[in-house]
C-alpha cells in the first residue's frame, strides 16, 4: 500500500497522543477519514467537540473493521487486550502500528494475535509532554520531533517505506532500529529520568521543597506524568531500565567517593564533562530543528 491509497485510519486511544495525531492527521490529510476509539464516553465526547477524528466508536472492533492503517495510542498496559480483541476484524492487508515507549512486547503480541495478511510494525513518535488527554491535544506536537520505527526480519520493506513517509508527513524525522536496540536506548534516556525525577521528589521534605528554584522544578518536571502510565512502561522494560539505574548509581558512587575525599579536580572535570556534552547536544538538536534557536 502507498500513502495515495490510503483511505481510512483508526487511532485506538483518544488521550494526548491519539487526540493529536487525529489533529495531525486532518492537516497533512484532509482527505482521510479518521476513526476514533476510547472506552470512555467522556472522552469521546470531548474528541469529537475538539474535532479529533471523524467517527468515533465505544468497540474497538468496530473502529478498525473498515481501515486500512490502525495506530494504537493508548497506554502500553492496554495493547494486549486491544490486540486480542481487534485480530479478527482487521482487514486483510491492513497495517498496524502504534505509539509506546517499549517496542519489544508489543512485537511479541501482534506475533501471537496477528495473522500473515496484517503488517505490524512499530513506532515512537518521541513527542508528548507530563500533561495527559484529548483536552491538551495539538496539531503541531509531532512537527520536528523524532520517531524510531523498529522493524522486525519479517516486515516488508514496503511497510516501512509507508510508515517512514506517514510520519514523515506528520513533519518528523524518521529512522529505524531493532525493538531490543529501542528498549535499550530508550531505558536511559527515558526511562531512566523519569525514575530518578521521582526519587528526588520523593528524597525531599515537602516543608523544604518550597523553597526549590526553578532549577529542581525544570529537573523534576516528568515526575508529573501519571503513575499508572509509566508504571506500564517501565514494566514492560524492567531489564533494560534496571540496567540503566545500575549505571547511574556508579556514576553517583563515583561523584561521592569524590566528594568524601575532598577531591575538587575530580569534581571540575565531572561537571565540565556533563556540560561540554550537554551543550554539544542542545546544539545538535537546534541545528536539527527540534528546539528553538
Amino acid at each position: 500500500m502507498e500513502i495515495k491509497d490510503l483511505e481510512k485510519v483508526s487511532v485506538i486511544g483518544l488521550g494526548l497522543l491519539g487526540g493529536s495525531l487525529g489533529l495531525a492527521l486532518n492537516s497533512s490529510f484532509p482527505r482521510i477519514k479518521r476513526r476514533g476509539y476510547s472506552h470512555r464516553a467522556v472522552t469521546r465526547n470531548k474528541a469529537r467537540d475538539l474535532g479529533s477524528v471523524d467517527e468515533i466508536y465505544p468497540d474497538v472492533a468496530d473502529a478498525v473493521s473498515e481501515s486500512q492503517l490502525v495506530i494504537l495510542a493508548s497506554p502500553i498496559g492496554t495493547f494486549e487486550s486491544l490486540m486480542q480483541k481487534m485480530a479478527g476484524h482487521l482487514p486483510d492487508g491492513c497495517i498496524v502500528t502504534d505509539v509506546g515507549s517499549t517496542k519489544v512486547l508489543p512485537v511479541r503480541w501482534a506475533r501471537k494475535y496477528f495473522n500473515r495478511n496484517i503488517q505490524f510494525l512499530g513506532s515512537h513518535p518521541i513527542a508528548g509532554s507530563e500533561q495527559r488527554g484529548v483536552d491538551f491535544a495539538r496539531a503541531d506536537l509531532f512537527f520536528g520531533a523524532p520517531c524510531i520505527l523498529t522493524p522486525t526480519k519479517q516486515t516488508q520493506k514496503t511497510t516501512i517505506a509507508f510508515l517512514k513517509e506517514f510520519w514523515q508527513a506528520l513533519g518528523m524525522r524518521v529512522q529505524t532500529m531493532t525493538a531490543t536496540e529501542h528498549d535499550r536506548v530508550l531505558a536511559r534516556i527515558s526511562h531512566l529520568p523519569h525514575l530518578l525525577a521521582s526519587a528526588m521528589v520523593n528524597v525531599s521534605d515537602p516543608k523544604e521543597l518550597l523553597l526549590c528554584g526553578k532549577g529542581f522544578l525544570d529537573t523534576t518536571r516528568i515526575a508529573s506524568g501519571p503513575p499508572n502510565v509509566w508504571r506500564d512502561i517501565i514494566m514492560a522494560n524492567t531489564k533494560n531500565t534496571s540496567v540503566a539505574i545500575g549505571k547511574l548509581t556508579k556514576e553517583l558512587v563515583r561523584m561521592q567517593l569524590a566528594l568524601d575525599q575532598e577531591k575538587e579536580k575530580a569534581i571540575l572535570k565531572m561537571l565540565a564533562d556533563a556540560q561540554a556534552k550537554r551543550n554539544t547536544l542542545v546544539a545538535q538538536k537546534m541545528k536539527r530543528k527540534e528546539l528553538p534557536t
